[in-house]
């Protein structure tokens, strides 16, 4: 039966960490295989976990979801951390909100909440990149639906899930373009998978190009209205971008509490490496950036719960996320290189496979450069204090 989550209240049976944990049993080859384990989604929907993260009006409740963000990345591999995002927050933020009356796009939502559908995005394409504006995919409209036909590029998710949220240009009815993008659901049965990528990190996260062969899809499998579709995908990846952050926060947790253990059981010169004092305040000042990052993702999900999703918000978002993946990359470094020449090996340490996959951050969801042009829109000066405090002359 369908449970409108916008009425019920859901409660963990378990405490948060515990729900993970148990959720990510038998995780371990997931990177070996490069394929994100279905069954940690499955799991996560049969604990309630996903429908207590969208219980209540939009946008549900945010803090839980960077808690659940933070703590999966601070017990999973980075993939299976970023496939567990890709779903709780980008999907299901876009099902959520503009579902609207269709009952296929319910049934989706509700399927997709108990974990037992696992959805995808596919926005970015072979020649425009992080330029959505650019789309070249087309829906094509039809006597009961639309045809789907074009290429995507970066379909994470896209292996293993059962459906895609494809962000397409609107065309006429003899396929000419249109100038209005809109956000359509398409079987991922129906689409044919043209290249598994070989990445750098994040081996447990499954990332593929995807082709669309004129694949029909029903009226009402169309997300919002129609024009709306590059906000719609903006709002899902706002989403994204802030549990970007609340992995960092878990990955440079992770790497921290095995540094420390490190610096006490391995002795140096006569004494464990944390009697040296450079040594332990290295940790200290990773412990120091990582509660500031921790403070700034929490404080702006909450702030994403109680102020409306403008353009302010979302140059917030983008800052913390732009910050937290710059510092990350540092951060696990430094944690590394507590471990020497260990921290090196990828068969002794998982350090170094944390820091490649740490790399990620700056990439998914929103390059460095497109949040600081974000950000950058949300400069603003102030013309009496400079009339006031400033005197130039010529």
């Amino acid at each position: 039966m369908a449970v409108d989550t916008d009425a019920t209240q859901v409660h963990l049976s378990v405490p948060l960490g515990d729900a993970v944990r148990e959720a990510l049993a038998d995780v371990e080859d997931a990177s070996a295989l490069s394929r994100f384990p279905r069954a940690v989604l499955e799991r996560l929907g049969k604990l309630g976990v996903l429908r207590r993260r969208w219980q209540g009006p939009f946008p549900g409740d945010v803090v839980f979801g960077a808690r659940l963000a933070e703590e999966v990345a601070r017990h999973a591999p980075t993939g299976v951390a970023v496939g567990v995002s890709l779903h709780t927050e980008s999907v299901l933020s876009l099902l959520h909100r503009f579902a609207g009356d269709s009952e296929y796009l319910a049934d989706l939502r509700e399927q997709a909440l108990d974990g037992t559908a696992i959805g995808a995005l596919a926005a970015s394409e072979p020649t425009g990149g992080s330029d959505l504006s650019a789309i070249r995919t087309l829906a094509v409209p039809t006597a009961d639906g639309w045809c789907v036909r074009g290429s995507k590029k970066y379909v994470s998710l896209g292996a293993v899930g059962d459906f895609v949220i494809v962000l397409c240009r609107i065309a006429k009815a003899d396929g000419t373009p249109t100038e209005r993008l809109a956000t359509v659901v398409v079987p991922l049965d129906r689409a044919t998978v043209i290249r598994e990528h070989e990445k750098l990190g994040t081996h447990a996260l499954d990332t593929v190009a995807v082709e669309f062969h004129d694949v029909h899809v029903r009226a009402d499998a169309m997300l919002g209205r129609p024009g709306l579709g590059l906000a719609n995908v903006s709002y899902g990846l706002t989403f994204e971008r802030l549990a970007v952050g609340a992995q960092v926060v878990g990955a440079v947790s992770r790497a921290l509490a095995l540094a420390v253990e490190h610096s006490e059981r391995r002795v140096q010169f006569g004494a464990p490496l944390r009697s040296h004092q450079h040594i332990e305040f290295k940790l200290a000042d990773v412990l120091v950036e990582l509660e500031v990052l921790r403070a700034a993702v929490h404080e702006v999900a909450r702030q994403t719960m109680d102020s409306p999703m403008g353009r302010p918000l979302v140059a917030r978002v983008a800052a913390v996320k732009v910050h937290a993946a710059r510092r990350a990359e540092h951060l696990v470094s430094e944690c590394m290189q507590v471990f020497g020449g260990a921290g090196y090996l990828t068969q002794e340490t998982p350090l170094g496979q944390m820091w490649r996959d740490i790399r990620l951050a700056r990439i998914g969801g929103g390059t460095d450069e497109m949040m600081l042009a974000l950000v950058a829109g949300e400069l603003t000066g102030s013309p009496a204090e400079y009339g006031d405090a400033v005197r130039i002359s010529a």
